[in-house]
């Protein structure tokens, strides 16, 4: 009986842990500052728009540069709830309809697949 209580007190808790999603990115040929403005002006934008919606709890872009002068990306969004995290690729899609009309800002004629490789994800369930 103790060890039922004690799970049903835990629900609550694990219904509203926030839910992140890891992108891990390594820049391709050196094209740091087209890889770092493409996140900056899609990547991010997207999520202040979201954010502002509630859609999203938080986000970080982070850069890191090696010793040996690789530069990988980290992209980390949080969601306050599972079912913001089901909803996700919905939000996003209005999100990007909505504030990408005229396709992602690119800062030169480089697309995406030219200056970065998105290697691994994550999903992480936060206590």
């Amino acid at each position: 009986m103790r060890i039922c209580l004690f799970f049903i007190m835990l629900l609550p808790m694990a219904a509203s842990a926030e839910i992140f999603t890891i992108d891990f990115v390594k820049v391709v040929d050196g094209n740091d500052e087209e890889a770092i403005y493409y996140y900056e002006n899609n990547w991010k934008r997207h999520r202040i728009e979201a954010a502002s919606r509630s859609y999203i709890s938080s986000y970080k872009l982070l850069v890191k540069q090696s010793d040996d002068g690789q530069t990988d990306i980290l992209l980390i969004t949080g969601y306050a709830s599972e079912a913001d995290y089901e909803q996700r690729e919905a939000n996003f899609q209005e999100v990007m309809r909505e504030t990408g009309k005229d396709g992602p800002r690119l800062m030169n004629d480089k697309k995406p697949g030219e200056f970065r490789k998105v290697f691994d994800s994550a999903v992480y369930i936060g206590d």
